[in-house]
């Protein structure tokens, strides 16, 4: 749920109009409704709030008058597991700031929220998270930095944003009626892209996050852990090393070449598959979102 924080936002054009279709670099005002039609969600932004996306940005950055808290919306390809996943470890905003769960993440249907401890910054900030998921496998998360007066503002703003969400099937851009959906090569489409895995069955769960930067090198985080009546335990390991894609279409091969010699291949290739239409690397689904951690 592919994070950034305070940005100035300059007013490049102010948009009131009826359910428009969101685009970069563009300043929206409260009670502006917008539309992501790739992702099949709308929703409205809560009065007193304004922003937008940043141009090149993965995230949608909103602030209020008193410029003490930010809220930044994201939207990607989810499914339930990998929504409690990404909520449960520390994710990280922009410029050194992350944030880290204050306990477990509450549950409810198809909603998720909590507090959340914020790391990097001068000054005390506290933070919160709250998401939904909706029928077609997309999940809507908003994120909350604030000062500690203004959290419960915060807070309402997100839910606010959160109730007003509608879900509806996506829309595939015309341009990208091919069966795979990737039109360029596979070393082209997958630089500055963060590939997530997920699998969480009873006290048993497992991740693997694979950025991938455009220079080449990526960054590999591996973390099993078991509790309760299987006793508890966990294993983490960190790798380094450069990569390589081929192909171009339905299939194609990745390779991790670790900085101590040994190499990860994958067939990755993008179709429908058990969990979905998405990226399937070895036969298991990865969600995939462009990531800013490379720079």
């Amino acid at each position: 749920m592919k994070q950034n924080i305070f940005f100035a936002l300059f007013c490049v054009s102010f948009v009131s109009v009826a359910q428009i279709e969101l685009n970069e670099n563009v300043q929206y005002e409260g009670n502006t409704q917008l539309k992501i039609s790739s992702l099949g969600i709308s929703f409205t932004i809560p009065p007193g709030w304004m922003g937008g996306v940043p141009q090149g940005s993965p995230v949608m950055v909103l602030a209020e008058a008193s410029n003490e808290i930010t809220l930044i919306v994201t939207a990607s390809e989810m499914d339930e597991q990998s929504v409690f996943g990404e909520l449960q470890k520390q994710i990280p905003i922009d410029g050194g700031i992350s944030i880290a769960p204050i306990g477990l993440v509450k549950k409810e249907g198809k909603r998720w929220w909590g507090n959340y401890r914020v790391d990097g910054v001068a000054q005390e900030m506290k933070g919160y998270v709250e998401a939904r998921l909706g029928d077609y496998g997309v999940g809507v998360g908003c994120i909350v930095v604030a000062l500690p007066g203004a959290l419960e503002r915060g807070k309402q703003g997100a839910s606010q944003l959160l109730q007003s969400l509608t879900f509806s099937k996506p829309v595939t851009p015309a341009t990208n009626t091919k069966a795979a959906g990737i039109t360029q090569p596979w070393n082209e489409y997958l630089k500055r892209k963060s590939l997530k895995y997920y699998y969480t069955q009873g006290d048993f769960s497992d991740s693997d996050f694979i950025t991938l930067c455009s220079d080449g090198t990526y960054a590999r985080k591996k973390r099993t852990y078991s509790g309760g009546v299987t006793g508890t335990g966990s294993l983490n390991s960190t790798d380094y090393g450069r990569w390589q894609a081929q192909g171009q279409g339905d299939v194609g091969t990745l390779t991790l070449i670790s900085q101590d010699g040994s190499q990860a291949e994958f067939r990755i290739e993008y179709g429908q598959g058990k969990k979905g239409t998405g990226i399937y690397m070895n036969g298991s689904r990865y969600y995939t979102e462009t990531t800013t951690e490379c720079y």
